[in-house]
This record gives structure tokens, C-alpha cells and sequence, in this order.
């Protein structure tokens, strides 16, 4: 007996912020219907998380981990139809299907987090993922020693577009030894799949030391580069990331120029973790980035089980809602377009800037 929402701009950026910080749980009509085609929505992990979307939105929201069984957001379905409830208000949902099924090693890790962007984790084994090193907020497991072949997973990748074309590809996962050899296989990665194929190609990864790597890799066929700072303040940076604040800050915005001059404006992004550092921190930090040609995404802290961060550390979502507000008009002002980057900036499933810029276009219009 709940009532449906009419979606308006204002009510999808409240739920989705809400979603994004609090997770949802599914009643188990839903987890059984859901579980025959969607096994992975189940593993704990951002990476399996449940990926949606409504009204004109996509939002990866966590379904599995401890704290989102607290969630007051219910999954639930009625006559082959999902929705969203908390009890009160519900509203439709849809899911953008399951990849083809390939026989290769690809369906175990390629996930589709939105129409027509597939996201890969080729490599769980991260360097940073040690005893006082690991990110608090990191939930990555090591499932394997090395990084994926890339013969292997190229011709997977292969396999894949001749049964689902038109996708773009983003690429993420931890850090293999170090980041210079992890831009060396990422390269080596990319040049295979330029052999055959001109998708999109988004990622993520830690500033090498040697900057011509970013270079090389842009000359390999790579389209957007990711390179997450994750915490502005650097001293807490120091505590939040003991391993990976070893890149100094001063090395990442030399990374940040070095990939703004080769991949172009707006065409490289960097996350910003909300929750776990003070917003005016963040605000100022989105400016410093997007001035440059940095389009800056504000992720919430999710307390994931596999994850060293305390349960209790939160994202108060109208927090999340300001400081993306703020970021909307930055956006705007330094012509940053979400709709112009490929992979995860595009895909906007893990923050909400996107829809706030909508909003900014829509109020100045």
C-alpha cells in the first residue's frame, strides 16, 4: 500500500543520494527472481553492487554488505515489475540486463554498470593491499596472484563484441606491483584491443612515476584517464591511504597536467571520497581539479565488509547533495560535460554530479 513518486529532478537526486549512502536490501521474492540471472548482485563488494536505474538516472547501490541491511529502502517486485519502497512512497526500477555469455574468462569479471558501458577488473592483487597500508575505504580481495593475461583477456573482449557491440569499456582493479608496472600492462592491454575494435576506452589507475607513460598510453588507443586522489587534505590522506599516499599530492597534479595536455579537456577524472573528510575540503578540491581540465566525481563512503573502515563512518547524504550541488556549477563554469567523457564519468551510476548538473542546465535555462 505504498504510493508511487512522480519523479521530479529534485526527488531523483534525494533518492539516489540516499541509496548511494545507505545501500537497499531485497525481499526475497526479488532476491530469487533476481539471483537466476543476476548471481553477482549478491557478493559483497562495490564491484558486484546492484546497478539501476531510474526516472533518468543509473545508481550502483550495495546490496549484500552488512551496512545495507539496515537500509529503510526495500527491492521488491510485483507482476514481473521491480520497484523501490520505504514503506511509504515506491517507485519503478529496471536493470540493464546481462551480458551475453561468452565462454571466456570475461564473464567472470565484466560487469554492465550501464547501457552500453561493460566495467573490467583485471587485476585483485594490489600492492597497496598489505598489512597498514591498505585505503580504509578499499574492499578489494586478492583472488589472484597476477593481473589477468592480456592475450587472454583481449581476445575475451574479443569474444564479447561479437555478441554485444556498442559497448565502452572501463577499466579498474588494484594496482599490480607497482603503478608504473601496472601503466605498462594497461598499455599493453589497449594496444590488443585496438587490433580489433574502436570502443571507448576509460582507465583507472595510479599516477606511474615515469609521466610518459600517460603518453603512451593515450598513444596506445586509450580515450579517458582515471587517476583518483581520493582525500584533498594531505596529512589525512596520509592516514586514510598509508600505502597509496606514497604518490605524493604534488605528483598527482603533475599527472593530472601531464594527462589534461594529451587526452584533452575534460577527458580525464579523479574521485573524491565524501564521509570521511570535511566537504569544504572537497569543494575546494573540485575547483582546483576542474580549473585544470580535471572533471572531478564525489563517490560517498560505503563501510563495505571487506573494507578496513569502521562501520560507523558514514555520508550523511545532504552532505553528499551540497558539495555535488556545489560541483554542478564548477561543472558548468569550466565546461566540463559529463555526456563528453567515456566509462565512469558517463556512467555517473557512483555519484551524483551528473544529475545536478542536469539541474544547473535546467535552472539556467
Amino acid at each position: 500500500n505504498t504510493i508511487e513518486v512522480p519523479m521530479n529532478i529534485n526527488d531523483q537526486i534525494f533518492y539516489k543520494a540516499e541509496l548511494l549512502t545507505k545501500g537497499m536490501r531485497a525481499s526475497d521474492n526479488a532476491k530469487a527472481i533476481l539471483y537466476k540471472e543476476f548471481p553477482d548482485f549478491f557478493t559483497k563488494g562495490i564491484m558486484h553492487s546492484l546497478n539501476v536505474r531510474f526516472s533518468e538516472t543509473n545508481c550502483n547501490v550495495s546490496i549484500a554488505d552488512d551496512f545495507a541491511h539496515e537500509s529503510p529502502y526495500l527491492l521488491d517486485e510485483k507482476d514481473g515489475n521491480f520497484f523501490i519502497t520505504d514503506g511509504k512512497n515506491s517507485f519503478p526500477v529496471s536493470f540493464f540486463g546481462a551480458l551475453p555469455h561468452t565462454g571466456t574468462v570475461v564473464d567472470d569479471f565484466a560487469r554492465l554498470h550501464s547501457k552500453g558501458c561493460v566495467t573490467i577488473w583485471p587485476n585483485s592483487n594490489c600492492c597497496y593491499d598489505r598489512k597498514n597500508e591498505k585505503c580504509r575505504f578499499c574492499s578489494i580481495v586478492k583472488e589472484r596472484e597476477t593481473p589477468l593475461d592480456a592475450d587472454v583477456l583481449a581476445d575475451s573482449i574479443k569474444k564479447l563484441f561479437e555478441l554485444s557491440k556498442d559497448n565502452m569499456l572501463n577499466f579498474s582493479g588494484g594496482t599490480y606491483k607497482n603503478p608504473d608496472v601496472m601503466a605498462d600492462y594497461w598499455i599493453d592491454l589497449v594496444k590488443k584491443i585496438r587490433a580489433f575494435s574502436d570502443a571507448k576506452i576509460a582507465i583507472e589507475f595510479a599516477p606511474p612515476s615515469d609521466l610518459e607513460k600517460i603518453a603512451a598510453l593515450k598513444n596506445a588507443g586509450a580515450d579517458v584517464a582515471i587517476m583518483n586522489l581520493e582525500v584533498a587534505n594531505d596529512e589525512l590522506r596520509k592516514k586514510i591511504c598509508p600505502g597509496k599516499s606514497k604518490i605524493s599530492y604534488e605528483h598527482y597534479y603533475k599527472a593530472f597536467e601531464k594527462a589534461v595536455s594529451v587526452f584533452g579537456w575534460g577527458q580525464v577524472s579523479s574521485v573524491l571520497i565524501a564521509g570521511i573528510q570535511p566537504k569544504e575540503d572537497i569543494m575546494a578540491e573540485c575547483e582546483k581539479m576542474a580549473k585544470i581540465g580535471v572533471f572531478p566525481t564525489v563517490m560517498p563512503i560505503r563501510p563495505l565488509d571487506n573494507a578496513p573502515v569502521d562501520i560507523s563512518t558514514r555520508c550523511n547524504p545532504q552532505d553528499l547533495i551540497e558539495i555535488a550541488t556545489h560541483l554542478s556549477g564548477l561543472l558548468v563554469k569550466y565546461n566540463l560535460d559529463f555526456k563528453k567523457q567515456e566509462g565512469c564519468t558517463k556512467c555517473g551510476g557512483c555519484s551524483i554530479e551528473n544529475d545536478c548538473y542536469r539541474k544547473q542546465l535546467q535552472s539556467n535555462n
